[in-house]
């Protein structure tokens, strides 16, 4: 699954390259990992506010105290969790990821993404006592992303072009990006 992503460039590189306004620039730091169990406000673009790129909290809370960082994409529309919120589509800006090959009892960490390239995750998000929060859209890895992630065979729902990024805000059909690049870590 996905839990740790990156995002380097800076407020304005983001703001240029997605042709948003940032909503309030100062609440973000460009950071080489982000830890989603840590629940941190990252930038998102979403469906309600498409011209805004807003810091909003990684993690759907729920009734049971811990909070969803990943939805299914095979059972998005089925589970109680996530279906009440499927059209609360919004794109979560990452350029990079991270995820583990396990090769026996080691585990070797990889850094993915397309080059340094900016681009985005397909999610959803919910508002809870007037807070917004998101999760990211899983779905199951194909390329280099099966030979990483070679366990549950997970991978995000990558989108690196703006056409697909827009196709998944406006609720049309759309593929996950799978070309990634990767690289070992440490």
């Amino acid at each position: 699954m996905c839990y740790y992503t990156e995002i380097q460039k800076d407020a304005k590189s983001i703001s240029k390259k997605f042709k948003k306004t940032f909503k309030e620039p100062e609440l973000f730091t460009p950071s080489e990992q982000i830890n989603g169990f840590a629940l941190p406000k990252t930038p998102v673009i979403t469906i309600e506010n498409p011209e805004e790129i807003e810091m909003i909290t990684w993690g759907f809370p729920t009734d049971w105290g811990k909070p969803l960082l990943n939805a299914k994409w095979e059972t998005l529309f089925e589970l109680k969790s996530f279906k009440p919120y499927t059209d609360n589509r919004c794109l979560i800006i990452v350029d990079g990821f991270y995820e583990w090959k396990h090769e026996g009892k080691n585990k070797i960490k990889y850094n993915i993404g397309f080059g340094d390239e900016l681009f985005a995750f397909a999610g959803i998000f919910k508002i809870e006592n007037d807070q917004p929060y998101y999760t990211i859209v899983t779905t199951e890895a194909q390329g280099i992303m099966r030979e990483i992630h070679n366990t549950k065979y997970r991978m995000p729902f990558a989108l690196h072009s703006e056409e697909k990024q827009n196709q998944w805000l406006h609720n049309e059909p759309v593929e996950p990006d799978w070309d990634f690049e990767a690289k070992v870590v440490g």
